[in-house]
């Protein structure tokens, strides 16, 4: 079992490698910092928090493109068997491709899978004490949001 305590909260697999017990915070990414918006959970799906300061910051995620990083596995995320003919997410098929897809339309925000070139969820090495994987792609600020 994972388990680590994200930028997004908490980011925990169990023995099988599959994400459990998590609400993931959702936060907009300013000039100056990043600025918590809500929570997303299996239960309550997505959850505004009262906007404390008002910004007419135009960095805000209105203009912006989302990076998400995943793991090719069915039946989650696949390849679409012409995937070399289609571009960006419309290369990617399954049930957290159409799940993005329809929180990014709730949510009104622009989106992009990334998936991790090791395939893995994450670990990290004991020597190294580097980890690898979405984790990894997380901890080292390649990526902002992990998915399913």
């Amino acid at each position: 079992m994972v388990q680590v305590q994200g930028m997004t909260g908490n980011i925990q697999f169990d023995t099988y490698g599959r994400r459990t017990n998590y609400t993931i915070d959702v936060y907009e990414m300013t000039a100056t910092k990043p600025r918590k918006v809500g929570h997303w959970n299996e239960y309550e799906r997505f959850v505004s928090v009262p906007d404390q300061q008002p910004t007419n910051d135009s960095s805000s995620v209105e203009n912006k493109t989302i990076v998400v990083t995943t793991i090719l596995e069915n039946p989650y995320v696949m390849k679409k068997k012409n995937y070399e003919q289609l571009d960006g997410n419309d290369k990617y098929e399954g049930y957290c491709v159409d799940l993005a897809s329809e929180i990014a339309k709730h949510v009104g925000i622009k989106y992009k899978l990334s998936i991790v070139e090791d395939g893995k969820y994450g670990a990290r090495d004991p020597e190294t004490k580097i980890w690898n994987g979405m984790v990894g792609e997380l901890v080292y600020g390649v990526s902002i949001h992990p998915f399913c």
